[in-house]
């Protein structure tokens, strides 16, 4: 019980959606009800693991898989030693996330984070969307890539 969560077993919570849904916000919440009642509770946002983990990859399908990967990765180890685990990634590949979601097991829940394209856009502190609609950045999640 020490090792896990407050019930002993792990899971994995993983948030997906376009930049700006709001995975990472809601994650966040998340995060905050269950850390009052679970013991250990880690949280992996795909920037930050890209900058820390999976430094170095581009944006190619191939480099996205590979961090979505690594991703799952590290929550199935977490999972599997009682740890509660939040995933906020952007994900796009549905076949890449059922390797996960296999790989984890039955304690993965998938969680679709669904905002209008506009609405992420509107949102977009880093200036992302108006690159990608420019063409500056390609393969750009739901502007020119799914």
């Amino acid at each position: 019980m020490e090792n896990g969560t407050r019930y002993g077993r792990g899971f994995t919570l993983w948030f997906t959606g376009l930049s700006g849904a709001g995975k990472t916000t809601i994650a966040e919440i998340v995060e905050h009800e269950l850390r009052n009642r679970f013991r250990k509770i880690e949280v992996l946002d795909g920037d930050i693991v890209r900058t820390n983990l999976s430094k170095g990859l581009g944006f190619s399908k191939e480099d996205r898989d590979t961090n979505v990967l690594r991703i799952g990765f590290v929550a199935d180890l977490l999972t599997r030693n009682g740890v509660g685990v939040i995933v906020s990634a952007i994900s796009p590949f549905k076949e890449v996330r059922d390797q996960v979601r296999r790989n984890v097991g039955n304690d993965f829940v998938e969680i679709f984070v669904d905002a209008p394209l506009e609405v992420c856009a509107e949102r977009d502190v880093k200036g992302l969307y108006e690159k990608a609609f420019s063409g500056e950045i390609p393969q750009f999640t739901g502007v020119s890539d799914p």
